[in-house]
């Protein structure tokens, strides 16, 4: 089945565990539906042998720009939906104009909060063992400072969890809320503004703010 929309030219910035899996997820969705249009994914890091298991590459890819792998990958002139390599971390403001929707899915402040003060749909994803959390353009301001402290950079997994053999998996969950959410917002279809939680204890309430 068709469905009307028109192309769109989106951005995921981040390629670790959860930016790596909404692509996997999202190219292979929006040519199943028949939708079309550009997803662009920004990183500057190359692939290292801890990140395998819990981000989509694989031993040959060890040692290149992850971006470049997955653009290899997934891109398909022959299709409508095109993957666009951008080796670059988000630094500053004019990196994220030009896009019709935004997904940023790394695990630094800085970058969350250029995102946070665009005026185009932005879904901001990220997870921490089996946990997730999800904002987006239509949460309440308040929420998002309350949300987005200062903080040295986190991976998705536990510190210490690797070496112990416990991956965890709440990047999985982040990464199909953000692809749902990126195709429900190209059909132009509501979605959840926001959304926290855990594999083991379930659904989890954000702290109260004012709105």
């Amino acid at each position: 089945m068709e469905h009307e929309a028109k192309p769109l030219d989106m951005l995921v910035v981040g390629a670790g565990g959860i930016g790596s899996q909404v692509l996997e997820l999202l190219t292979a969705a929006l040519r199943r539906v028949n939708l079309t249009g550009t997803i662009t994914v920004m990183d500057g890091d190359i692939v290292e042998a801890g990140n395998l298991g819990h981000q989509r590459y694989t031993a040959n890819d060890i040692g290149r720009p992850k971006v470049t792998c997955l653009a290899q990958r997934l891109d398909d002139e022959k299709s409508g939906v095109r993957v666009v390599p951008d080796d670059h971390n988000l630094r500053s403001a004019d990196q994220l104009t030009g896009y019709d929707l935004v997904m940023v899915c790394v695990d630094r402040p800085e970058p969350r909060r250029l995102v946070h003060a665009l005026d185009v749909p932005w879904l901001d994803v990220r997870c921490s063992g089996d946990g997730w959390v999800v904002l987006s353009s239509a949460s309440p301001p308040a929420l998002l400072e309350r949300m987005t402290p200062d903080h040295p950079p986190k991976s998705c997994q536990v510190d210490g969890a690797l070496d112990a053999g416990n991956l965890e998996f709440g990047f999985a969950v982040a990464a199909a809320h953000g692809a749902q959410w990126a195709l429900q917002t190209w059909r132009g279809q509501p979605s959840v503004p926001h959304t926290m939680g855990s594999l083991t204890y379930g659904t989890l309430r954000f702290p109260e703010v004012l709105a």
